[in-house]
């Protein structure tokens, strides 16, 4: 893990520009990639407006399509797109047969809240316009940090709209609240992986309308009710500033009648699953997988 911390901090970009920025972010992502140990189809393509990447084991579909994970990247709402997690993928198409589309929402402080999670609903509502094997009867939601929080918000964004719930929702390591409280925020500020400073500083660009930060569809910690939501998988880091809003939220959906699992990483930090070789981050990969398959299973008996 501090192997992994000192590399990850080596990719600094050149200036503090945008684009420098991001393209520093890709190039770190492009290093923790693995080469995906089962040939694969990988495809990128317009889904609902928004590109996509869709990653599916080679070879025959079932009858009815490939399960789907959508999966929404992390990079504080600022960086990263539908080709810079590879890793994710790979890691998890090792350990599960299904498709995964990632999805490359808009940014901000260019595309500030609601754009992205409008661009991740726009997704939803056309994968089956996708003309790809998937089983639209099958589809969860995944996303990491700040994808976990467009993941949570998508699934409020469902039932608010009435519409029908994934088969299950993978938050991982999740921004959901703009708080400060929380003794993690306090005893983890100055974590190089994400700090306090670093985590204000992505809300702030995320959500630059101070209202916002109290919209459940932007924070879903900021909602009041948070039942009739997808079975959910909370996976924490428990050395990273986020651990006790990860704690919290599944501790609200338990509450809210919600089938809940929380998982606690130990030892791990933020953005810890890029690699996959160490112990427990394969443990984490492991269960995430499990609870896919357990939720799928579930849904067809």
């Amino acid at each position: 893990m501090q192997a992994f911390i000192r590399t990850a901090a080596a990719f600094r970009s050149a200036s503090d520009d945008w684009p420098s920025r991001r393209a520093a972010f890709a190039r770190q992502c492009a290093h923790f990639t693995r080469p995906a140990e089962r040939t694969l189809q990988v495809t990128d393509q317009r889904i609902g407006g928004v590109m996509t990447r869709c990653y599916r084991p080679a070879g025959s579909a079932p009858s009815a399509g490939w399960p789907v994970l959508m999966y929404l990247h992390g990079g504080g709402w600022t960086a990263g797109s539908h080709t810079t997690h590879d890793w994710f993928a790979h890691a998890l198409l090792e350990r599960a047969d299904l498709a995964i589309v990632a999805v490359d929402y808009r940014l901000a402080p260019e595309a500030s809240f609601p754009a992205p999670l409008n661009d991740c609903l726009s997704v939803w509502r056309g994968l089956g316009d996708a003309g790809l094997p998937l089983d639209l009867a099958r589809v969860a939601v995944a996303g990491d940090s700040a994808g976990g929080t467009l993941a949570a918000a998508l699934c409020i964004a469902l039932r608010d709209h009435g519409r029908a719930q994934p088969k299950a929702q993978a938050l991982l390591y999740a921004v959901l609240t703009a708080d400060d409280t929380g003794a993690s925020m306090r005893e983890f500020a100055q974590a190089p992986t994400l700090s306090a400073a670093g985590l204000t500083e992505s809300l702030r660009l995320y959500l630059p309308e101070a209202g916002d930060w109290r919209h459940p569809h932007a924070m879903p910690l900021a909602g009041g009710d948070l039942s009739r939501l997808a079975p959910a998988l909370v996976l924490v880091a428990m050395n990273d500033v986020l651990r006790d809003q990860g704690i919290d939220y599944a501790a609200r959906l338990q509450v809210a009648g919600v089938d809940t699992e929380l998982w606690r990483g130990e030892g791990l930090v933020h953005a810890a699953l890029r690699v996959p070789e160490l112990a427990e981050v394969a443990a984490a990969y492991n269960r995430l997988a499990a609870f896919l398959l357990e939720q799928d299973t579930a849904e067809r008996r």
